[in-house]
């Protein structure tokens, strides 16, 4: 089971206060070398994220993930809430080893 749902970007969003204070996120970058931008977004739809932006930004609720192409493999960028951001790495980190 996905451990959350893209936000929809409604008006909601804009008024809740879990999506307002930076203080609560952490941004975090991973290195997976070998891993295309195709299998980096396929890893992250598992975790629950959907595509804001194809093959570039993914979003679950209370984080972000932005892929970014290098030279032999792809860079994640998260940000996320810090009650997710341990648990979020190490899963995608699995998940990655799955997948290449």
């Amino acid at each position: 089971m996905p451990i959350s749902a893209p936000s929809l970007g409604d008006e909601e969003d804009s008024r809740d206060p879990r999506f307002q204070d930076d203080d609560l996120y952490e941004s975090e970058s991973l290195e997976f070398p070998g891993l295309t931008a195709d299998q980096a977004e396929a890893v992250l739809k598992r975790l629950g994220a959907g595509v804001v932006e194809k093959l570039a930004l993914v979003e679950g609720i209370g984080w972000q993930a932005r892929i970014e192409p290098v030279q032999g493999g792809v860079t994640i960028h998260f940000r996320a809430h810090d009650e997710l951001i341990d648990d979020l790495l190490r899963r995608c980190e699995q998940q990655a080893e799955r997948e290449a």
